[in-house]
C-alpha cells in the first residue's frame, strides 16, 4: 500500500495534491533560499531576486513533477510551452503579492515572499492539473 501511494502514478486528484504539496514544499524551499541569498549577500532588489529564485523552484519543480506527480498528456515542447505560460502566471501573481505586501504595507521581504508561495501554490496545481496534465 505504502509502496503504491509512494511510486506509483496515479489519476487521483488528491494523491496527486499530497504530491504536489511536497514537491512545492521542497521547490519553496529552494526558491526561498535563493531568494533569501540573492536579497541578504547580494543585496539584489526583491523583484528580479523573486524572478531568479521562482524561475530557479520552477525548474525543480518540474522536474519533480514529471517524474513523480502527474502523467504527461502532451508533447514535450507543448508540454514545456503550457508550464512556462504557467509559471509566468506564478511569477506575475508572486510580485503583485510582495508588491502589496513589502511596498504597501511594509512587511519583511522573507516573510512575504513565503505568504506570496503559499498563495501562489493553489495557482501553480490548479492550471498544471487542468491544462498540463488533465
Amino acid at each position: 500500500m505504502i509502496r503504491k501511494i509512494l511510486f506509483s502514478k496515479t489519476q487521483s486528484a488528491r494523491l496527486q495534491f499530497i504530491r504536489y504539496f511536497f514537491v512545492g514544499g521542497t521547490a519553496a524551499v529552494v526558491d526561498l533560499l535563493a531568494f533569501s541569498l540573492l536579497i541578504t549577500y547580494l543585496d539584489v532588489h526583491y523583484i528580479p531576486a523573486a524572478f531568479v529564485a521562482y524561475m530557479i523552484g520552477l525548474i525543480w519543480n518540474h522536474f519533480l513533477c514529471i517524474i513523480w506527480v502527474f502523467e504527461s498528456k502532451h508533447d514535450r515542447k507543448k508540454e514545456l510551452f503550457m508550464v512556462f505560460a504557467i509559471a509566468i502566471g506564478g511569477l506575475l501573481w508572486t510580485w503583485l503579492i510582495l508588491y502589496l505586501l513589502i511596498d504597501i504595507a511594509g512587511m519583511d521581504e522573507i516573510i512575504s515572499k513565503m505568504v506570496s508561495q503559499v498563495l501562489v501554490l493553489f495557482w501553480n496545481f490548479t492550471m498544471r492539473k487542468f491544462y498540463v496534465f488533465h
